[in-house]
């Protein structure tokens, strides 16, 4: 009676787990379950029906066979896991996970128009010359690393761009910009950060669009760092013809507004 038991039992788990799905992980554990959902991210499943939800991270799953027979991959192509599961290259795009950083670089040319101020004095002097042509040529390169991706595309940034502006006027102006910035998913982009040159510092609003052909990013983007207006103090200066200290009012001096237009490409850094 117990041995009938006991084979009455086993059929009913088998037939319990069978025509289940099975999800399996790359630390080599095994889960009979119902997938619900596969996003780029994560999986959610059930273990029995009616059952709480469960959900793992993808990058947690060597790979899933579903109840009609198909598999779903999640590791390099020619790999077995440790249940003999034969695996395939992922055909999801790793541009579309959440959690990898992910890293790009690539060159910059454009121009940029010094407004008349005194950042553009500053250069002028600096160089010797009575004054510059307000518009100047910009050679450099751009490190972007994308800290986040989201479900959608859409991406969180940090980029660094040095450049070297005005060679074509026989100047050498070397600049260095950082931006925090976020790209949705349709490419358009936007950013804020500091930026530093022969001029002195400022703050960059940048926006623009980035088009992607295979795995090559070409960004279109405006830079514009707003005019900076400064006050000087006002000062007792001794004047001689009258031999006493006179009090001279604080002038007002504008920076001039910086304007620039960028492009080029970025390739990723495996």
């Amino acid at each position: 009676m117990k041995a009938l038991y006991i084979l009455l039992l086993s059929l009913s788990i088998s037939v319990i787990n069978f025509g289940q799905d099975v999800i399996y992980l790359k630390n080599g554990t095994q889960i009979n379950a119902s997938v619900i959902e596969l996003t780029p991210t994560a999986v959610k499943f059930t273990k029995i029906a009616d059952g709480p939800v469960y959900t793992l991270n993808v990058s947690d799953l060597n790979s899933i066979t579903y109840k009609n027979g198909t598999i779903d991959s999640f590791v390099s192509r020619g790999n077995n896991d440790k249940n003999g599961v034969k695996t395939s290259k992922s055909t999801k795009n790793d541009d579309d996970f959440l959690i990898p950083i992910k890293k790009y670089s690539g060159p910059r040319v454009g121009l940029t128009y010094l407004a008349e101020g005194t950042n553009r004095s500053k250069i002028a002097d600096a160089f010797n010359r009575a004054d510059i042509t307000p518009v100047v040529s910009q050679f450099g390169w751009q490190f972007e690393t994308r800290i986040f991706t989201l479900d959608n595309g859409a991406a969180g940034l940090v980029e660094f761009i040095p450049m070297i502006g005005g060679i074509e006027q026989g100047l050498f102006l070397p600049s260095a910009t950082g931006l925090i910035g976020f790209r949705a998913a349709n490419g358009i982009e936007f950013g804020v950060g500091p930026t530093a040159s022969l001029s002195g510092v400022g703050l960059v609003l940048a926006a623009g669009a980035s088009f992607k052909a295979g795995k090559i990013t070409f960004p279109v983007n405006l830079a514009f760092t707003p005019n900076i207006k400064t006050m000087l103090k006002d000062e007792w200066v001794y004047n001689p013809s009258t031999g006493i200290n006179e009090l001279v009012p604080g002038t007002t001096s504008n920076s001039g507004f910086r304007l620039s237009l960028l492009i080029g490409f970025n390739s990723r850094k495996e």
